[in-house]
């Protein structure tokens, strides 16, 4: 099993596949992995922020947003250009699938 024959995780549950090029499906795969890479710093930065003493008080429903938050935070950073690991990957990918052919 090639790289691009890999399932990538997506949230896109329900929409129906169009046929996408091995390079559109590379951006795509680099992208997802972007986002991800980006959710897991900004998780990592907010980590230490408040507590039990701050507005919210902390709890589940306080962990569950701020989840939430960083998840959309990554998201709208990937969309707007990201910071530049999509491409890398991009190229990286591509050059997997040129040497396995």
């Amino acid at each position: 099993m090639s790289i691009m024959n890999a399932a990538p995780y997506s949230l896109n549950l329900g929409q129906p596949q169009t046929a996408q090029s091995p390079k559109e499906q590379a951006r795509q795969v680099a992208e997802q992995f972007e986002g991800i890479f980006i959710n897991q710093m900004l998780s990592s930065m907010f980590e230490g922020i408040g507590g039990e003493d701050d507005i919210f008080n902390g709890g589940y429903a306080e962990e569950t947003y701020r989840g939430l938050m960083t998840e959309t935070y990554a998201d709208a950073i990937t969309k707007s250009g990201g910071i530049g690991i999509a491409d890398n990957i991009m190229r990286e990918l591509i050059g997997l699938q040129e040497i396995e052919k």
